[in-house]
């Protein structure tokens, strides 16, 4: 019979867990929250989750985690050795802050906020709601649409906590923040980790941040994701997303930037882990000469599915932005890549640049995408470009005249493929992490013999 034309046959169990959400996690929390998650519920229930039917979800069939009836994330679920995995999943050799939730849930002991500049505010989002309840209020859903939206109308239907960070107008943060967020399972029951995340900088302020999603097993859980940044006029700030969560769970985020003038934002994101992956990244740049640079790598193996979808709105003139997105697909494995630049008629003398190039290195793999882009604008200088194919041949040839076996020539280039785009992450102790996770997941899929690590000019 295939998919169906809605996915709200599992409706009525996300209605019962938010009545026990209300009465339990939900209750301490004032009124304008509550009515904020009755009125989103009230938007996830007109449509339902996506199906392909929907255009911007053609390609990625989410129809398993439609029908999974996931269970809010309790207090009861627990790392087997919290200590061990939490230090794992840390940054070697970059001294930073750290904020740790595991299943959703603040972790004090594991998280280290301390000796931060004046007035700025790194704390948990149930935390700010007490006592930054204006901010909140001021900045929470005003960037991230929710119709149309299942996934940003479920996880506001859920808000309870995530990373909250205040900074105050010219405040540098010399130490990046690091935002760990970790999984795991319990018994047979499956999941939902509902993560709510608010920045905002103000005027000519800088800050880095690592958003990492981790899974300490092998879970069927989901992870819904919504991060929501305000960039304000002049302010310096760098995102970098690490997902590396188990090959069995589910991922979702909607990353919303909103950028105002003179500002320079940096946002990659790297996409290892998950049976179904979507990111859905949308950048507005609200203010004459902002730059944004948004970057990303993915990685799919085995029967793994990895779709990022990204909006690069331009209201301004004068305005620069970059986007370079690669992935790499290996075994049975599907890519999923639609870009898009809208350039308003008051935007001239835009500047953008959108490409994204796949690398297959099976006959089975299978990559969609669709770059776009939509001008209004007549004195512009916009490109777009895809590219899907195997190794270059040439590149492969002058390698092994030098004595280097096919198969390791093909690791060489396809570490070099995923190098030019790493070298886009700002902070070199985090570029580093990355660059090391990047090549043990190619080892651990393509084999270690002749895989050499990545180093950056």
């Amino acid at each position: 019979m295939g998919e169906p034309m809605s996915n709200l046959h599992n409706y009525n169990h996300y209605v019962s867990e938010f009545e026990s959400f209300g009465k339990n996690g939900a209750s301490e929390y004032p009124e304008w929250v509550n009515t904020l998650r009755r009125s989103a519920l009230a938007v996830f229930a007109e449509k339902g989750f996506p199906t392909t039917h929907d255009e911007n979800w053609k390609y990625t069939n989410i129809a398993p985690i439609a029908k999974t009836s996931f269970k809010y994330a309790s207090d009861k679920l627990a790392l087997d050795d919290p200590g061990h995995q939490v230090g794992s999943f840390m940054i070697e050799g970059l001294e930073h802050h750290s904020i740790v939730f595991i299943n959703g849930k603040f972790s004090k002991e594991y998280s280290s906020i301390d000796e931060l500049p004046a007035g700025v505010i790194v704390t948990t989002m149930r935390e700010a709601v007490r006592a930054n309840a204006e901010l909140v209020k001021k900045y929470i859903s005003q960037y991230v649409p929710l119709e149309n939206n299942a996934f940003a109308a479920l996880n506001t239907a859920f808000l309870n906590d995530g990373v909250f960070v205040y900074v105050p107008e010219d405040v540098e943060i010399d130490k990046p923040i690091h935002c760990l967020f970790i999984t795991s399972k319990a018994g047979t029951e499956h999941y939902a980790v509902h993560i709510r995340n608010l920045i905002i900088v103000e005027e000519r302020s800088k800050v880095r941040f690592a958003f990492s999603y981790r899974s300490s097993d092998e879970n069927q859980n989901l992870t819904n994701v919504v991060t929501e940044i305000v960039a304000k006029e002049g302010s310096d700030v760098e995102a970098v997303k690490i997902q590396k969560e188990s090959d069995s769970t589910y991922h979702v985020e909607n990353f919303r930037l909103h950028q105002f003038a003179k500002s320079t934002v940096n946002v990659f994101s790297l996409a290892l882990g998950s049976a179904i992956a979507r990111n859905d990244m949308s950048v507005i740049i609200d203010g004459e000469g902002a730059d944004c640079n948004l970057n990303g790598l993915y990685f799919t193996a085995g029967d793994q599915l990895i779709d990022h979808h990204t909006f690069m709105h331009h209201i301004h003139p004068n305005c620069p932005s970059h986007e370079l997105f690669k992935g790499i697909l290996y075994g049975n494995s599907r890519a999923v890549f639609n870009g898009k630049v809208y350039v308003e008629p008051e935007a001239q003398k835009t500047d953008s640049k959108q490409t994204n190039r796949n690398l297959l290195l099976s006959d089975t793999a299978v990559v969609d995408t669709k770059p776009e882009l939509e001008i209004f604008a007549d004195d512009v200088k916009c490109t777009h470009g895809a590219a899907v194919g195997g190794l270059d041949p040439v590149h492969a040839f002058y390698l092994k005249s030098r004595g280097i076996s096919a198969e390791n020539a093909e690791k060489m280039l396809t570490v070099g493929f995923a190098a030019e785009v790493t070298g886009k992450i700002v902070t070199p102790e985090i570029r580093r992490y990355v660059d090391v996770l990047v090549v043990d997941r190619l080892r651990e899929k393509l084999g270690s013999l002749g895989l050499p690590d990545i180093v950056h000019n």
